[in-house]
C-alpha cells in the first residue's frame, strides 16, 4: 500500500472493528455487515498491505504479530485524522474532532471522582466532540498519553516519566479486606496477629505486583487479578486476603459480604492524578474539557 484511498481507510475501519470486538462474528453489530463480507474486506487489505493480519480457528480469533503492529498504526492514523478535523473546526472557533479519556477502574464510586459531572457539563455546551472513555491499567494510559492515543488520563501516581505531567487529583484510601466466608472475618479482637495474615492466601494484583509483595514478603499468592472487579469477586469467595479501595469496597462491608483487616496498620493512601502530555499542544477540545473539570 504506496498510498492510502478512501477505500483503504473502510478497510481499515473494518479492520479496527473486528480486532476491538474480537472475532469477525462479533463484529457484525457495529459494522452492520455479514462475517462474509466482513472475511471479503480482510483479505481485500491482507493484499493490499502485503501480509497476514489475523488467524480464524478452533483456537479462536487472534492477530499475528504484524497485525497487531499494523492495529496500533492504524489506531494512531484514526486518531490523527479526528484531531485533524478538530483543529480544522477551532478555526472555525467551533468545538469538535475527539477528546480521549482513561482511568483506572473502580473509580466511579470515589465521591472526589469528577469525570461525570465535568463531562454533564461539557455536553451542555454547542459541540460535535466525540468522546471516548477508556478503562485500563495505569502503564497502558500513560503510554497512551505519551503517543497521543489519549489526551488526558485518571492514575496513580507510581514515579515520574519524561513527557508527562501529573497534577494531584484526589486519594483513595485501600485496606486489606477478607469475605463473610474466610475464616479472619469473624475474628474478635482489635487486631490479628501478623502470624495468622502470613499464612493465609493473597490474590496478587499483576499490574501492582512489586508493591503487593513488598508489602507482604512471607505471603503466599494463590491468585492474581488485573482489575478491581476481579479482586472484588476473589474475596466473595472467602479463600483469599486482598487490598480494595474503601469506597468500592463499602457497599459490600455495609451487606456484610466484607471486613476490612487491620486497617490502620496495613491500609495504605494512594494518590491519583491527571496525567496530561508535556510535549503536545492541548487541543480546543481538551483545553475546554480541563476548564470545566478544574471548576467541578
Amino acid at each position: 500500500m504506496k498510498r492510502v484511498s478512501d477505500i483503504d481507510l473502510r478497510l481499515l475501519r473494518v479492520f479496527v472493528a473486528v480486532v476491538e470486538a474480537g472475532g469477525y462474528a462479533a463484529a457484525q453489530t457495529s459494522l452492520n455487515i455479514s462475517t462474509s463480507s466482513i472475511s471479503s474486506h480482510m483479505s481485500d487489505l491482507e493484499v493490499r498491505l502485503g501480509f497476514r493480519l489475523c488467524t480464524r480457528g478452533r483456537g479462536g480469533f487472534s492477530l499475528t504479530e504484524q497485525g497487531r503492529e499494523a492495529y496500533g498504526e492504524t489506531k494512531r492514523l484514526m486518531g490523527s485524522m479526528a484531531d485533524y478535523v478538530g483543529r480544522l473546526a477551532e478555526l472555525r472557533s467551533e468545538l469538535a474532532g475527539r477528546l480521549v479519556l482513561g482511568t483506572v477502574d473502580a473509580l466511579i464510586t470515589h465521591p472526589a471522582f469528577p469525570f461525570v459531572e465535568a463531562l454533564r457539563r461539557f455536553n451542555e455546551l454547542d459541540h460535535q466532540v466525540h468522546i471516548e472513555l477508556l478503562i485500563s491499567s495505569r502503564d497502558e494510559l500513560e503510554r497512551g498519553v505519551l503517543d497521543g492515543r489519549i489526551n488526558a488520563a485518571v492514575v496513580p501516581y507510581f514515579r515520574p516519566v519524561d513527557g508527562l505531567h501529573f497534577k494531584s487529583f484526589f486519594k483513595e484510601r485501600h485496606e486489606l479486606y477478607c469475605g463473610r466466608l474466610h475464616p479472619l472475618f469473624s475474628y474478635v479482637g482489635a487486631s490479628i496477629p501478623e502470624s495468622e495474615l502470613v499464612r493465609r492466601s493473597y490474590v496478587l494484583r499483576g499490574y501492582q505486583a512489586d508493591f503487593d509483595r513488598a508489602r507482604f514478603v512471607q505471603a503466599e499468592y494463590q491468585a492474581t487479578v488485573q482489575t478491581m472487579e476481579g479482586m472484588l469477586a476473589l474475596l466473595l469467595t472467602g479463600s483469599y486476603l486482598g487490598f480494595l479501595p474503601d469506597h468500592y469496597a463499602a457497599d459490600w462491608v455495609k451487606r456484610g459480604e466484607l471486613r476490612a483487616i487491620n486497617s490502620e496498620s496495613l491500609g495504605y493512601t494512594s494518590n491519583h492524578m491527571l496525567v496530561l502530555p508535556t510535549t503536545r499542544k492541548l487541543s480546543f477540545a481538551l483545553s475546554k474539557f480541563l476548564g470545566i473539570l478544574n471548576a467541578v
